[in-house]
């Protein structure tokens, strides 16, 4: 059996009790979700802000938090799948910005200096 350094089981636990009354089991909850976050920002090592893509991941998870059913797999490959999609998305926009604002640079650069 494959084991992760978060319990799935309990994960669980306090995702369903977030679910029936979210103040009850927030800090551990998100505590769990910080820890998740920070190791899969490190283990792909995504080429973004860190603090800016926690947050984002936080938001994301915020919103789908009240989607997740135990029937359909495990909280930790939900959110981990969540956590990462989000990420990619994250990092193709921040790539794709820095590429058209590098064109924008050098085509001013190319306008200026005929």
């Amino acid at each position: 059996m494959k084991t992760h350094y978060i319990d799935n089981k309990r994960f669980e636990e306090l995702i369903k009790a977030y679910q029936e009354d979210p103040g009850e089991s927030e800090d551990e909850l998100f505590a769990m979700f910080d820890i998740l976050i920070g190791n899969i920002i490190n283990s792909f090592s995504f080429k973004l802000d860190f603090d800016d893509a926690k947050q984002e991941c936080f938001l994301i998870i915020l919103k789908t938090l009240k989607n997740f059913k135990k029937e359909n797999g495990s909280a930790f490959n939900y959110f981990t799948t969540i956590i990462l999609n989000n990420l990619k998305l994250l990092y193709t926009k921040d790539k794709k910005y820095t590429e058209k604002i590098n064109n924008y640079i050098d085509l001013k650069k190319d306008l200026l200096d005929p």
